[in-house]
């Protein structure tokens, strides 16, 4: 993936939330299910519909599990942060009842109707797909995605600031329970990525969210991505990266963008409730309240 597109399209999507380490005797099953449901759906307003006629969410485990401290400090809590990568596809018939988005090709301003679909986070993407992020935080806060390409080799390009900016929402990083927060968001120009190696042994686009309690006001945040010093950015991944570990909504992957979705993202007054649905990737740390926190999502590229 081009990170120059990345930087060209500007803001992200994905959640956040906190709750308590499980108690002793639960399954892993059920401290999932307390997660999810006590600190990510609870904190969305409630929906119209009754708890019957909802949809079961269930979450699956995907990878390693993070460390956990040997003992838990008082006031110490999970916390998650929920990302849906989507995939743009076309439509599968002329009448296909998929929500859509208007892709705007940047270099013919082309309008091209796609449906974004729900993929995992460590699918492998193939050149000239178009993928879209949203995020959302179920507590108060900010968010900030720094960009960089991963090489083979380990070593990366320069860290850029794409989210927030003032293209979109003027430079509105605010996060809060079932706010969506889009990148690039539907009404920027382009409002998708499209994957690009800017080089031959580039394997992923790696983004890394900084949630924070309060604004960074020694940003400057500008129109376009701002170049970060890259003594900034090791001082972040030093103070605040924090290994997580990584649940997949189980069934979530294949599933269309819906009107509630779309409708969340496209302004900042919107929001999901409990009746829609749940971010597809869940990152979970051990985090205390309100403390900063960076975690890194690559996009991967195929081989």
């Amino acid at each position: 993936m081009n990170s120059s597109s990345f930087r060209a399209a500007l803001p992200l999507a994905a959640a956040m939330l906190v709750l308590q380490w499980p108690a002793a005797g639960q399954t892993g099953e059920e401290s999932i299910r307390q997660l999810w449901n006590t600190q990510f759906f609870q904190q969305r307003p409630a929906g119209k519909k009754p708890a019957s006629a909802r949809r079961p969410v269930t979450y699956r485990a995907v990878g390693p599990a993070a460390p956990k401290p040997a003992t838990v400090a008082a006031g110490v809590t999970d916390t998650l942060l929920g990302v849906t990568l989507w995939r743009l596809r076309k439509p599968s018939t002329a009448d296909d009842p998929a929500t859509r988005l208007l892709v705007l090709e940047e270099a013919s301003g082309d309008q091209t109707e796609l449906v974004p679909e729900r993929i995992e986070v460590e699918t492998q993407l193939g050149e000239g797909d178009r993928v879209r992020l949203t995020i959302e935080v179920p507590r108060t806060g900010h968010l900030y995605v720094i960009d960089r390409e991963l090489y083979t080799d380990g070593s990366t390009s320069p860290p850029y600031l794409i989210f927030p900016n003032y293209t979109t929402r003027p430079g509105d990083n605010v996060v809060a329970a079932g706010r969506v927060i889009e990148i690039p968001d539907q009404r920027d120009r382009p409002n998708h990525f499209r994957l690009r190696r800017s080089r031959p042994d580039q394997a992923s686009e790696l983004l890394s969210m900084l949630i924070t309690p309060e604004p960074l006001p020694e940003l400057k945040i500008g129109r376009r991505p701002l170049r970060l010093a890259e003594e900034q950015y090791q001082e972040w991944e030093k103070k605040y990266a924090v290994e997580a570990e990584r649940f997949e909504l189980a069934g979530g992957a294949g599933q269309t963008w819906t009107k509630e979705e779309k409708a969340a993202g496209s302004s900042g007054d919107s929001r999901l409730t409990q009746d829609d649905p749940m971010p597809q990737t869940l990152y979970r740390v051990a985090a205390e309240p309100g403390k900063t926190i960076l975690v890194k999502l690559p996009v991967r590229l195929k081989k």
